[in-house]
C-alpha cells in the first residue's frame, strides 16, 4: 500500500505541475502502473467519429518484458458495441474489475486473452459531467484480486485527472475567448482604455495611439493629457457628460469629440465607457473604447452639404414638389407651396391633398389617385383649380407617380404642382380668338364666293352670247373673259386656302384616318387631276414596290399631293416632265415631287412655309402664298414632315415623309 500511495503522490504531482497534458497523463500511467505492481497501465479516450462514440488507446505503461500494445490498430477507433455493457457501466461512474476468464463477453475475453491478460481494472474518468474515458490496469502474470481500498484510491486519482482535464478545457476556452476578443477589437479598430480613478492612472491601447499618431512610449497616459488634447469647443459637451455619468446622474457614457493628432490636425472620436463604484457610491475604476469616426464625420458633412444643395435646388424650383402617403395625406412640401397656395408647408402637412382644390375638381383628383393605386395609370397628369388660402382659385397642372405598392410600409406618391393659371387663361383667349378668326374667315369667304360665282356665271353667259361675233372683237372679248375667269379661279383658290388655314388654327379640321396602301392612291390622284394637260406634259412616277402601309386622312393627303404636283407643273413651264418618287426606309414612307423649273433662292427655302410669303422669283406666276403652309400643317397632323431642296434654274424637290404602320399591326 505504501508503494501505491507513493505512486498516487507522483501522479497527482504530475497533474498539478506538468504543463503538457499528454506528458502529464503519460507520467500518471507510469507512476500508477509501477506502484500498483500491474503488468500494464493505460488510458482509453472517448472520441466522436462520424456521429458515433469510439475508443482510442492513447497512453500506456508496460512492465519490462510485457508486450507493448500502444499503436495496435485493434485497440483504436473501436466501438463500444464490441463490448456489450461496458459503456453503460463506465458512463454511470461504476468501476469494473475482475478475472478475464470469467468475462461474459466473448469478444472482450478473446481480445484480453490475446494480450495475455488474466485480471483487469477499469476506472472511469469524467471531465465535469462528461464521460471522457477510462484507465485500465492489467495483470498478465497472475490472477490478482483487487482490494477495495486500492480501487477507491485509484478512483480518486481518476477524479483528479478529470479535474486536470476540466482545468485544461477552461484554460483553452479562456485563451480562445481572449483571442476572439483581441481579434474583435482589432477588427473593429477600437482603441481601449483603462482608468484607475482612485490612483489617477490611465492606460491606452496601441490602437488608440495609432489613431492620434503616437507610439505607446511617446504619449503621457494621464487624464489631464487626454483632456488637454481635446478640442476646446468639445469641453462643454464631453466633460459634463462624463461627470454626470460618474455621479450616476445618467445611465451611460457615450459621446463624440475631437482629439489633437501628433501632426497637428484633429481626429473625430466616438468614446464610450462603463465604470465601477465602491460601496459608498464613489467611482473607482472605468474602462472604455475610442473609435475613429473621422471618415464617417467627413461623409456626414458631405451628405449635409449635398442635402443643403438639394434643398436649395428643390426650393428654388418654380413648382410645388410634394409627397403623399397611402392615405393621400401630404408628408412633404417644398417652400414654393407657400408662394402658390398661401399656406405654410408645416400647416399643410398631414392634410389630405384633396382639401386644397375647389369642390368641383375634387372628384377628378380622387379619380386619378384611384387609377394610380389600381395600376390603371403609371403616372397621372391633369389640370384642376387650386383654392389658395386667400383670393380666387388658380389653374394648376398636377403630375403624380406612385413609388412601390400600396401594401408596402414605405409606399408613397410623389408629384408636382405647376401654376398654369396665366397660361390657361391665355390659351382660352387664344382659342376664343381662333374661333372668332375662323368664323370671320368662313363668313368672309362665303361673302366673297357668292359674288365671284355670279361674276363667273355671267362671264360664261357673255362667252355664249358673243359666239356669233366675228373678227377682232370676238378675239378681244374672249381674251378678256379668259383673264377674268383665271382671276376668279385664283381668288377662289386663295379663299379655299385661307379657309383651311383658319380651320387649322381653330382646330376645326376634320381628321379621318385610315390604313391605306399609298401607291394605288397616288396613281388615282395623278390620273384624276393631271392626266390631260394642255401642254402635253405628265408626271413620271418612280416607285419601289412594297406592301407597307400608312395611316392617313385621304382627303387631306390628296390636298397636299395635288398642291405639290401643281407647283411642280406651274413653276417648270417649258421644261421636261416633273417626277414623283416613292421610296421606303425602315420606319418611314418618303415621297419626292421633283421639277426642273425656276427653283427657289437658298435664303428663302424656309420663308416659303410662312403665310402669304412667295419667293422673289415667282412674281409673274399665279399663286396665293398659302399652299405650302397648308401642306406643312396637314403633314404635321399626320406626324409627318415636309422639306424643300432647290437650286436656281435647275429645279426643286419637295420631300415629305410619313410614318409606316408596324408590320405586325397590318397582319
Amino acid at each position: 500500500m505504501e508503494n501505491l500511495l507513493s505512486g498516487i503522490s507522483k501522479a497527482n504531482g504530475a497533474l498539478l505541475e506538468t504543463d503538457d497534458l499528454h506528458n502529464s497523463l503519460q507520467t500518471v500511467v507510469s507512476a500508477l502502473g509501477s506502484s500498483t505492481a500491474v503488468d500494464r497501465c493505460y488510458i482509453f479516450t472517448n472520441r466522436m467519429v462520424d456521429g458515433d462514440l469510439q475508443l482510442f488507446y492513447t497512453q500506456e505503461w508496460c512492465k519490462e518484458g510485457v508486450e507493448v500494445q500502444l499503436g495496435n490498430p485493434v485497440l483504436s477507433n473501436v466501438s463500444y458495441d464490441m463490448f456489450p455493457g461496458l459503456y453503460n457501466q463506465l458512463s454511470t461512474g461504476k468501476t469494473i474489475y475482475g478475472l478475464v476468464r470469467e468475462a461474459e463477453n466473448q469478444f472482450f475475453r478473446e481480445v484480453m486473452e490475446s494480450q495475455g491478460i488474466f485480471t483487469y481494472l477499469f476506472v472511469p474518468i469524467f471531465q465535469k459531467d462528461e464521460f471522457w474515458g477510462w484507465m485500465g490496469y492489467d495483470n498478465c502474470t497472475d490472477e490478482r484480486k483487487w482490494e477495495k481500498t486500492e480501487v477507491d484510491a485509484l478512483t480518486a486519482v481518476a477524479h483528479n485527472i478529470g479535474l486536470r482535464l476540466g482545468r485544461e478545457r477552461a484554460e483553452a476556452e479562456h485563451a480562445l475567448s481572449i483571442e476572439r476578443f483581441d481579434m474583435s477589437v482589432k477588427a473593429s479598430q477600437q482603441g481601449l482604455w483603462e482608468w484607475d480613478i482612485e490612483h489617477d492612472r490611465l492606460s491606452f491601447s496601441a490602437i488608440f495611439m495609432e489613431m492620434i499618431g503616437y507610439e505607446h512610449y511617446e504619449f503621457e497616459h494621464t487624464y489631464d493629457n487626454w483632456k488637454n488634447r481635446m478640442h476646446p469647443d468639445d469641453y462643454a459637451v464631453v466633460l459634463p457628460l462624463l461627470q454626470a455619468y460618474l455621479n450616476k446622474e445618467t445611465d451611460t457614457y457615450t459621446t463624440e469629440f475631437r482629439l489633437l493628432h501628433k501632426k497637428g490636425h484633429y481626429v473625430w472620436i466616438r468614446g464610450s465607457g462603463v465604470a465601477k463604484w465602491n460601496a459608498e457610491g464613489k467611482p473607482v475604476y472605468m474602462v472604455g473604447s475610442h473609435l475613429n469616426i473621422n471618415e464617417l464625420k467627413h461623409q456626414q458633412e458631405t451628405l449635409e452639404l449635398q442635402r443643403n444643395d438639394f434643398n436649395k435646388l428643390l426650393n428654388s424650383l418654380g413648382e410645388v414638389v410634394f409627397r403623399l402617403n397611402s392615405s393621400n395625406t401630404l408628408t412633404f412640401l417644398n417652400l414654393y407651396w407657400e408662394d402658390i397656395s398661401g399656406y405654410l408647408p408645416a400647416e399643410s402637412l398631414s392634410q389630405s391633398i384633396e382639401s386644397f382644390f375647389v369642390p368641383e375638381d375634387v372628384a377628378e383628383v380622387r379619380e386619378n389617385l384611384v387609377n394610380l393605386k389600381s395600376g390603371k395609370q403609371v403616372t397621372a397628369s391633369f389640370e384642376v383649380r387650386l383654392q389658395p388660402k386667400h383670393g380666387h382659385w388658380r389653374w394648376v397642372n398636377v403630375i403624380m407617380k406612385e413609388n412601390g405598392s400600396p401594401q408596402d410600409e414605405e409606399y408613397f406618391i410623389s408629384g408636382s404642382i405647376i401654376d398654369i393659371h396665366d397660361k390657361k387663361l391665355a390659351q382660352e383667349k387664344e382659342n376664343e380668338l381662333a374661333e372668332l378668326k375662323a368664323s370671320f374667315v368662313s363668313v368672309a369667304s362665303h361673302q366673297f364666293r357668292t359674288p365671284l360665282t355670279v361674276i363667273f356665271t355671267n362671264i360664261e353667259l357673255i362667252e355664249i352670247m358673243v359666239k356669233s361675233l366675228e373678227g377682232s372683237l370676238l378675239y378681244k372679248i374672249a381674251k378678256s373673259t379668259e383673264q377674268i375667269k383665271n382671276e376668279i379661279s385664283r381668288m377662289t383658290e386663295l379663299m379655299n386656302n385661307i379657309l383651311l388655314v383658319g380651320r387649322y388654327d381653330a382646330r376645326q379640321i376634320k381628321f379621318n384616318q385610315s390604313v391605306v396602301s399609298i401607291s394605288p392612291l397616288i396613281h388615282s390622284v395623278v390620273n384624276t387631276y393631271f392626266s390631260h394637260r394642255a401642254d402635253g406634259r405628265a408626271i413620271q412616277i418612280h416607285e419601289t414596290p412594297s406592301h407597307r402601309k400608312v395611316v392617313i386622312d385621304e382627303l387631306l393627303f390628296t390636298h397636299v399631293l395635288t398642291n405639290l404636283i401643281s407647283n411642280a407643273f406651274n413653276y417648270s413651264e417649258g421644261s421636261r416632265d416633273p417626277e414623283l418618287h416613292i421610296s421606303y426606309t425602315e420606319n418611314n414612307l418618303e415621297i419626292c415631287v421633283k421639277d426642273y423649273g425656276i427653283g427657289i433662292p437658298p435664303d428663302e427655302l424656309e420663308k416659303v412655309f410662312k403665310s402669304f410669303y412667295r419667293a422673289s422669283n415667282t412674281i409673274s406666276y399665279r399663286g396665293s402664298g398659302l399652299g405650302l403652309v397648308v401642306a406643312k400643317q396637314f403633314m404635321e397632323l399626320h406626324n409627318g414632315s415636309i422639306r424643300l431642296e432647290s437650286e436656281i434654274n435647275v429645279g426643286t424637290k419637295a420631300i415629305f415623309t410619313l410614318p409606316l404602320v408596324k408590320e405586325d399591326a397590318t397582319g
